[in-house]
């Protein structure tokens, strides 16, 4: 009996120390698993954190004015440094006021214009937008927004990049292009100073013999009053042709801002025309022309575009200069493509080399003996400025092709992509 009542101990000692070994071994796991957990809550805590913290080191320091503003109210959380400097407004005048309350905007119309973006749901699109300073001085920026939490709460992070210093380098150049394009128009008029002077020459030479004529009709016994009358016109037509000649000249040599207008490329093709016709003359050159009834306007400057194709008409005439008469040929062409309006100049000369096509649009590189190596330079500045291209290839026989490309105005409809024009005239 006493070893039945032994051995049952036995077997309660035993089964009570595997129970309380197997409680032990699932506490002491919960323990190591709970702390796992509290391990990870920490780090995830410390990287929350310093996250936070590159957030708020990114939005003080980022160039842009960046701005915090509460979806419900549009009252300002936050602002960085570079809002500060942007506007003038230090944070403590800045933060739970609004932009009406600041006055910042110029025109109400974009900051309804942001309202109605934010009601819709666009975020990250860009916006020109014109503000004024705490001291009430007149600025432009780039705005764009995007939709944020902060604290819990919806917000939308404003961001805008000052443009002002930007507008007044885009300024400067255009000045200094402008300034390169009349130099280029001066040495053109110098170029063709021989044959001008010969085309203003001919309807004076005229209207003094037609005038001496006039005398003495008048003096005639009796008047020849019919005869008078049509000599009296001669001297009329032939005063017109001079002023019309001078007139040329004026537009070419006037020095003013630049004007964007609607174009009509092939009347500009025949004003240049004109300007070289005797020049075409007296170098025994045959132009060939050929205008496509279905070119489109382009938008540009009418002094600049016709000082484009005048540079590419007389290099055109140099490049044959050398040619015997019979191959001294030079084709002026205009066509349509793919939203674009094209002026092709075509001759028959030497070519270039592939070392000098590479740098045939660098400024002061020229093949000519008493070339400026400005005229393409400038050429190509003046049609990239009117959001085209300009560019050089060889013909399959001889000589060299110039082909000015221009964006067509108006752009294309809204269902198809936005061509140079367009982008062109939102710049303007």
């Amino acid at each position: 009996m006493l070893g039945t009542i032994v051995a049952l101990e036995s077997i309660l000692v035993a089964g009570l120390t595997a129970w309380v070994w197997l409680l032990y071994r699932r506490l002491a796991r919960a323990a190591a698993a709970t702390s796992v957990a509290e391990a990870r809550h920490r780090e995830a805590e410390r990287a929350l954190r310093h996250s936070e913290a590159n957030l708020a080191t990114a939005f003080n320091t980022n160039p842009c004015a960046l701005a915090i503003v509460r979806n419900g109210d549009g009252r300002f959380l936050d602002v960085n440094a570079a809002f500060e400097r942007l506007t003038g407004y230090p944070r403590d005048e800045v933060v739970d006021r609004t932009f009406q309350d600041l006055r910042l905007w110029v025109d109400p119309d974009d900051l309804a214009a942001i309202s109605q973006s934010l009601e819709r749901g666009e975020y990250g699109g860009s916006r020109e937008m014109r503000f004024r300073t705490k001291t009430g001085a007149p600025g432009s920026a780039v705005c764009s927004t995007a939709d944020i939490m902060f604290g819990g709460e919806p917000c939308v992070l404003a961001a805008a990049l000052d443009i002002v210093e930007r507008r007044e380098a885009e300024r400067q150049a255009a000045a200094l292009r402008e300034e390169l394009a009349h130099l280029g128009r001066v040495t053109l008029v110098e170029a063709l100073t021989g044959s001008l002077a010969h085309e203003i020459n001919q309807p004076l030479t005229a209207v003094m013999a037609n005038t001496e004529a006039a005398l003495r009709l008048m003096t005639a016994q009796p008047p020849r009053w019919h005869e008078l009358r049509e000599t009296l016109n001669e001297v009329l037509a032939d005063n017109r042709r001079a002023a019309d000649v001078l007139e040329r000249m004026r537009t070419l040599l006037k020095k003013g801002a630049t004007r964007y207008e609607p174009l009509e490329l092939n009347g500009i093709v025949r004003e240049v025309v004109k300007l070289v016709q005797n020049n075409l003359t007296g170098r025994q050159i045959a132009l060939d022309i050929d205008l496509a009834s279905d070119l489109p306007p382009v938008l540009g400057d009418r002094v600049q575009v016709q000082q484009v194709l005048l540079n590419l008409v007389m290099n055109a005439f140099d490049a044959v200069a050398a040619r015997e008469v019979t191959d001294r040929h030079v084709r002026l062409q205009t066509a349509s493509r793919a939203h674009t309006a094209i002026v092709d100049v075509t001759d028959r000369g030497g070519g270039l080399s592939d070392e000098e096509l590479s740098v045939i649009f660098e400024p002061f590189y020229t093949t000519k003996r008493e070339g400026l190596g400005l005229g393409l330079s400038i050429s190509r500045a003046i049609v990239t400025a009117h959001g085209g291209t300009l560019g050089a290839t060889r013909n399959g026989e001889a000589g060299m092709t110039f082909s000015a490309i221009f964006p067509s105005w108006p752009p294309p409809s809204a269902d198809q992509p936005p061509s140079a024009a367009a982008r062109l005239q939102r710049q303007r």
